[in-house]
């Protein structure tokens, strides 16, 4: 468990000084709400476009460790050609996009076989506490991660200065995988045809009721998250620091201290709920813990949305703790509900299927905020999220509870 924690842990701060640095870079060479909806989707494409024959791949993959440590080496390669191109003045939106496209692409392989890694490198009583210490590490991550990197493009070439960094976080990454002691696995779908071995997967994943209305909710959900997540830093330029960004956008980075304080400051109320996320989840069902997410996620942008000052960072924290409680409760779920040899591809299609609404959800909310503004947006998705709770209490996500721990009841405290 050392070696998964810590290596995702350095890796998490690269990802995020990227995924603060990443959209902010585009705005400042654009200025323009239809970029960042461009650049959302271009991270978000390649889970529908590969991440189904992704699973396939990994459960074809004897020596999965292998796999994940030349992802990640790749990576740090693409991040290093990026930070040259910004450093020489040559970087461009297109190069941007390309970069969000191809990471993201690598960033399928290596999350899908991580997760199916982890049942054959820990003991099950573990994943629940190796889930939740990544969970905990992400919002700690998320939390210093735009700080710096919003400090670091206050000054001369910080924008290139975040980019080597996150290069650096994959190699640190890498080097850690190469303690992890992970037995060789089987390759259960070395033989079995390509087409037979997706639906395997898939047929595995809508067969179980509980597996099919989480991932079906997370593809809801993510449909409508995406233009919030994708307009967030607009959304704090515009609404809580009231910068004129179409005017403004080539000095953005003047401003960087600000935004990036706003984002660390969110992450860091998120972290004390991210915490909760163990004992929550010794006390609580699965499905239910999904759920109670959902509903923090939505109440907390809609506080966002009421208060539009420099304290929506309260609320903004509060639905981070929420999307925290989700992704751990579905990523211990299906770690607990699927047998070794589909791991890879019930992970894979599950993530696949949750993505379909992120890259349609992130380039529409571009266009509509374009037209109308940032905040209707941000209204008509937290009710939106709202919405999808209340329907998840009457299926059997909710109905049919499943404990973390498998020597618990699995009886509903709520129903």
């Amino acid at each position: 468990m050392f070696a998964i924690v810590w290596g995702q842990t350095v890796s998490m701060f690269g990802d995020y000084v990227a995924i603060f640095t990443l959209p902010y870079f585009m705005l400042s060479l654009t200025g323009d709400a239809v970029d960042l909806g461009l650049t959302a989707a271009a991270e978000t494409l390649p889970m529908l476009l590969f991440g189904l024959a992704a699973g396939v791949i990994i459960d074809r993959r004897r020596r999965l460790r292998d796999t994940l440590i030349s992802v990640d080496v790749v990576r740090a390669l693409v991040f290093a050609l990026l930070t040259v191109a910004t450093v020489t003045g040559a970087a461009t939106p297109w190069m941007v996009l390309a970069t969000a496209f191809l990471v993201a692409t690598l960033a399928i392989f290596f999350d899908s076989g991580l997760q199916a890694i982890m049942p054959t490198a820990l003991d099950e009583t573990l994943l629940i506490t190796a889930n939740s210490r990544l969970a905990i590490a992400r919002t700690i991550m998320a939390s210093l991660g735009p700080l710096v990197a919003g400090l670091a493009v206050a000054f001369s070439a910080g924008f290139a200065i975040a980019f080597g960094v996150n290069s650096v976080t994959f190699l640190v990454s890498a080097a850690f995988l190469l303690l992890l002691r992970a037995p060789r696995r089987a390759g259960a779908a070395q033989n079995i045809r390509f087409r037979v071995a997706l639906r395997e997967g898939l047929d595995h994943l809508f067969g179980d009721s509980r597996l099919k209305w989480a991932t079906l909710g997370g593809t809801f959900t993510n449909f409508i998250f995406a233009p919030l997540e994708a307009l967030l830093v607009l959304y704090v330029a515009e609404v809580v620091f009231a910068i004129d960004v179409a005017s403004d956008g080539l000095d953005l980075a003047d401003h960087g201290a600000q935004i990036g304080l706003f984002f660390g400051l969110l992450a860091l109320i998120g972290a004390g709920g991210v915490a909760l996320a163990p004992r929550a989840s010794r006390r609580l069902p699965l499905g239910t813990m999904y759920i109670i997410g959902l509903f923090l996620f939505g109440f907390g942008f809609v506080g966002v949305v009421l208060l539009g000052s420099m304290w929506s960072v309260v609320p903004a924290g509060i639905s981070l703790m929420g999307l925290t409680w989700v992704n751990v409760a579905l990523s211990t779920m299906r770690q607990r509900l699927t047998p070794d040899d589909l791991m890879g591809r019930v992970i894979a299609a599950s993530r696949t299927v949750s993505w379909l609404g992120l890259p349609l959800g992130a380039a529409l909310g571009g266009l509509i905020a374009a037209t109308v503004g940032v905040v209707p947006v941000y209204i008509v998705g937290a009710a939106s999220i709202l919405i999808v709770a209340v329907l998840l209490t009457r299926t059997s996500l909710f109905l049919q509870p499943v404990m973390a721990d498998p020597n618990k009841s699995a009886s509903n405290p709520f129903g």
